[in-house]
């Protein structure tokens, strides 16, 4: 047989095994090699077992170990087990406090699922009335006359908004991390950050040089998750306030506020999608920058599942972002008050439900203390303030609490128009695309653009004030009515419109 010839031979499998020669016996040490026909005959036999992508009949011939050393293993996502209360998510399955990818992917699932926004508004007053009692003493009967007060609701009503609200992206809702200046909970049971001090110090708390270049490294000095201080608890509650009212991104840095205070966003490419998207009519927001995180939302479920406190929780929690609630509130106490014959302020508050995705250890004293009936029956008896709660507070492996992650749902947003061109302007892509009015309802308007770094962006979504203009004679309406329902309402009535001017998107008579 000849080199070339030789050299074409294939190279056999070693899960292969090759016929014995028949002239092979027993006492021999080694059988004797077969010939490159018999090894070409015993190749072909192998790959003809062997399915191709237009031949499935033959891996469903096979049975046993043969099918499943030919199909690829099989893989499900795993179910977790949970509770639901009003939307909102509790579970204490065992899995989720074990491994933190079970935990990132059950967060992720539930991440994108949209919560409810409810207006609430209701209004009562004091009336005072007088009686008459009839009373027996010593036989007599005395008759007095007293006064007393009765709380009467004028208006309850519910309006649901969810509606308004913008379905997910494709990739799913953006999961925003809380920032490293900003005080919440990262694991212990006290408001905590994650940025050094003012006056940086050693471990035995000498002042030592901000310099990197000079002594040890940075990240040798120590860890600088620390206790919030007063001033960084008052301003991190200051910029929540803010953001709720002005209805601003949790990663918008918002005017006076410290840079770090606000949260960061995981990956870059959903980064660059969320940069001046914020319909800012102010003019108080910069997105121009959003940071990354220096911990990502796998890694915050690495820590808690690592964590080995009995009492532990995770919170995760969605935010709805894109209306000036605090505007919003003021043209509806406005209104009210034109169709209200009471001096008493009324009360409007924006309620989220389904906002909270709760995991807390898989133990009968964790799952007791979920119970809101279990945890009455603790307080009124005193045992949880007196024994829980300082366990709870004060236990090396006691309580612990993570509320540093969350998701976020636009009502109004700027998306990137595809065929616009990086530095141009919006009037000149009006001129080059020819864009034209636009059907709204009755009316026609313009698409509100803006020009941004990567081109020319469209504002989407249902404005605060054109929300309004649909519900202003609805919501006075029930005022003068004295509409007292629990039922949600779903759908405006009214079509005049007065008290909405200066919301962003209202027109009046329109």
């Amino acid at each position: 047989m000849n080199t070339s010839s030789d050299s074409k031979k294939p190279l056999l499998p070693e899960h292969v095994q090759l016929p014995t020669s028949p002239s092979s016996s027993s006492d021999n040490t080694f059988a004797t090699p077969p010939s490159f026909e018999q090894s070409q005959a015993s190749i072909h036999a192998l790959l003809e077992r062997i399915p191709n992508d237009d031949d499935e009949a033959v891996v469903q011939s096979l049975k046993g170990d043969e099918a499943e050393a030919l199909l690829p293993p099989d893989f499900s996502e795993y179910q977790a087990e949970y509770s639901t209360n009003a939307g909102n998510i509790k579970s204490h399955d065992k899995h989720l406090n074990e491994d933190g990818e079970a935990l990132y992917r059950f967060l992720l699932s539930k991440a994108s699922i949209r919560p409810t926004l409810y207006l609430r508004c209701n209004a009562s007053h004091e009336e005072w009335h007088t009686r008459q009692i009839t009373r027996y003493v010593d036989g007599r009967s005395v008759t007095s006359t007293e006064t007393y007060s009765e709380k009467v609701t004028d208006f309850d009503f519910t309006i649901d908004i969810s509606d308004a609200i913008l379905p997910a992206p494709r990739t799913g809702a953006p999961i925003w991390l809380a920032g490293d200046k900003n005080a919440t909970y990262r694991g212990g049971r006290q408001l905590e950050v994650d940025s050094a001090p003012t006056m940086v110090t050693d471990v035995d708390g000498h002042p030592v040089s901000m310099d990197l270049e000079a002594g040890e490294s940075w990240g040798k000095r120590r860890s600088w998750r620390r206790k919030a201080t007063k001033l960084e608890k008052e301003a991190s509650a200051a910029w929540k306030k803010r953001r709720e009212d002005g209805g601003y991104a949790p990663w918008v840095l918002i005017r006076g506020m410290i840079r770090g205070t606000e949260a960061c966003v995981e990956p870059e490419g959903v980064r660059l999608q969320l940069q001046h998207a914020t319909n800012d009519q102010a003019h108080l927001a910069d997105d121009s920058d959003i940071l990354p995180p220096t911990k990502t939302l796998r890694e915050w479920a690495d820590e808690y599942c690592d964590s080995k406190r009995l009492l532990k929780e995770f919170t995760f929690e969605k935010v709805v972002y894109g209306w000036n609630f605090g505007s919003l509130r003021q043209a509806m106490e406005n209104t009210i008050r034109a169709n209200y014959a009471h001096s008493t302020k009324p009360n409007i508050s924006f309620d989220i439900e389904g906002s909270m995705i709760s995991v807390r250890p898989c133990t009968w004293y964790s799952r007791m203390l979920s119970r809101p009936w279990v945890f009455f029956l603790l307080c009124i008896t005193l045992i949880y303030p007196l024994f829980i709660w300082p366990f709870k507070r004060f236990a090396r492996r006691g309580g612990g609490e993570w509320r540093a992650a969350g998701s976020a749902f636009a009502l109004t947003t700027y998306n990137h128009l595809a065929d616009s061109i990086p530095g141009e302007s919006v009037d000149e892509y009006r001129q080059r695309t020819n864009t034209t009015l636009i059907d709204a309802g009755s009316s026609a308007e313009f698409k509100i653009l803006k020009a941004t770094p990567r081109g020319v962006a469209e504002l989407v979504g249902q404005r605060e004030g054109q929300w309004f203009a649909q519900w202003e004679d609805t919501i006075a309406g029930f005022v003068r009515q004295r509409y007292i329902s629990s039922v949600p309402v779903s759908g405006p009535l009214g079509t005049f419109r007065t008290a909405g001017i200066g919301l962003d998107g209202y027109y009046p008579g329109v």
